[in-house]
């Protein structure tokens, strides 16, 4: 017990007048070793105000036996984890991806026309008219990655979705194909209650986009003292972007619904119907925030050439629910 006694008091008077040592790097940076009867032992890293306030450096300290290097590193306020420099990084991601107007829900109409520009068909290719309202468009695109032209104000994207087609035909004519031709047969009777055309495929888009919101990314400064969450907005922003979409459908069916007999009857039919199996549109979108209005119009005809009527597919819709 006496001997704690006296090393306590022994201490004491040399913790009250312990004096701290500084070394300082051409940075502004500095090392501050001490002790005090508060902290006890401590290692400070102070930086005066600068340019150089944020960048990453360097201490070394030489003893007679070792030479101890100490890294300094900005990071944000609280955090444990990320380096100002990965934080930076990750909000040019979350912006990048923020105005960027493909992943998403799509939904709307679609339809062919003449290569002419004319929703009116020839007579020979009547039983092909769809039902405007009835002919409908969906597409899930799940992924996007883009490249900015210096900022989020301008860039090229591309992407991934998938799209399913549905054109409600208007008159009783049951489709049929051989390897030569698409053709309609017309009917009198059963009166076909569903006369219905599907594609299914998928979609990869080319496109050039330009968002006119100001969305400056914070300094590194003001990111060191605080946690930002979801410091971007889509809100306010008009956007606007051009391009081509490229489609590769793998499965067309054909599908009727009739009574025959006073029974309901369903028949499906698989096959190629001497479709292009590859598609490419021309795409323009407008958008505000997060809604999106879109029209695209194939650049390649729906049957292959010399094998059935000359028709062109237009698509037009909004986006339901954005993924970002």
């Amino acid at each position: 017990m006496k001997h704690l006694l006296f090393a306590l008091l022994f201490s004491a008077p040399c913790l009250a007048l312990a004096q701290n040592d500084t070394t300082t790097t051409e940075r502004g940076h500095s090392l501050e070793l001490g002790v005090s009867a508060a902290d006890g032992a401590f290692a400070k890293v102070n930086a005066k105000d600068g340019p150089d306030r944020m960048v990453p450096d360097t201490f070394r300290v030489t003893t007679k036996r070792r030479l101890y290097t100490v890294l300094t590193e900005w990071r944000i306020q609280g955090s444990s984890e990320d380096s100002l420099e990965r934080r930076m990084k990750q909000l040019r991601t979350e912006r990048r991806n923020l105005f960027t107007n493909w992943a998403g829900v799509e939904f709307g109409f679609n339809n062919w026309i003449t290569p002419s520009g004319s929703f009116d068909l020839p007579e020979e290719d009547r039983y092909m008219e769809a039902t405007p309202l009835g002919s409908r468009f969906f597409a899930i695109n799940v992924m996007e990655q883009k490249i900015e032209f210096g900022s989020h104000h301008a860039g090229l994207f591309t992407g991934l979705g998938m799209e399913f087609l549905n054109y409600r035909l208007s008159n009783n004519a049951l489709l049929q194909f051989d390897g030569d031709s698409l053709y309609g047969v017309p009917m009198e009777t059963p009166d076909l209650r569903k006369n219905k055309l599907r594609q299914i495929g998928i979609r990869v888009p080319l496109m050039f986009e330009f968002n006119t919101k100001r969305a400056p990314m914070p300094d590194p400064a003001t990111l060191a003292g605080k946690k930002m969450s979801d410091p971007f907005s889509r809100k306010n922003n008009f956007s606007f972007a051009f391009g081509v979409v490229g489609s590769w459908y793998f499965e067309n069916m054909y599908k009727v619904k009739y009574r025959q007999d006073g029974e309901a009857r369903k028949d499906r039919t698989k096959g190629s119907f001497n479709l292009n199996p590859l598609r490419v549109y021309g795409r323009v979108q407008l958008g505000y925030g997060s809604f999106n209005l879109f029209a695209e119009y194939s650049l390649t005809e729906l049957v292959q050439a010399g094998k059935g009527p000359e028709l062109v597919p237009v698509n037009i819709g909004i986006t339901l629910l954005a993924f970002n």
